[in-house]
């Protein structure tokens, strides 16, 4: 028996309706290769707590193909009288998926700049940038709301290993 789901004009019968489903909700336009279909929550703003950004940064993905992204996340804090600005570009790639449920992997560079006030006239203060390669691999929970939980390594002056998470909407 097979029916026809007026909500997205796909015919459900079985396992085979949820392929045709899933097919429809994937749809990508040949010619771009651009996502298609507006159900899809291409766009994601999200906050990052201990992740790419440093202690917390916010952050907003664009899922410009079914399996691919781009990104960034941006921060500033002052810790310890250091004021730390943070910007981490990505792009992003999701080899593993099973409905909302999600393995992905990010790269790309992260610019730090870290200025120090000088406690004394005698000193002018410091100022430092740098650039390090991050990489990361999590699971994500992407369906209305963002959930990303992730392991990452930032290579600098020295590897550094590191785990992250982020919480958000996708729109």
């Amino acid at each position: 028996m097979s029916s026809t789901d007026p909500a997205r004009g796909t015919a459900v019968d079985g396992s085979a309706g949820a392929i045709a489903d899933a097919d429809a909700r994937h749809a990508l336009d040949a010619s771009t290769g651009v996502i298609a279909d507006a159900d899809a929550a291409r766009h994601a703003i999200y906050i990052d707590v201990l992740g790419k950004a440093g202690l917390w940064g916010a952050g907003y993905d664009w899922q410009f193909r079914h399996r691919f992204a781009v990104g960034a996340a941006a921060s500033y804090y002052s810790f310890d009288g250091d004021h730390v600005t943070t910007l981490a570009p990505y792009v992003a790639a999701y080899p593993l998926e099973r409905g909302h449920h999600r393995g992905f992997v990010q790269l790309g560079p992260t610019a730090v700049r870290r200025t120090t006030p000088s406690p004394v006239p005698e000193w002018s203060g410091m100022t430092t940038t740098r650039i390090d390669a991050e990489l990361c691999a999590g699971y994500e929970y992407r369906n209305r709301v963002l959930v990303r939980v992730y392991a990452m390594a930032s290579e600098g002056d020295h590897l550094a290993p590191w785990l992250g998470a982020s919480f958000g909407w996708t729109l």
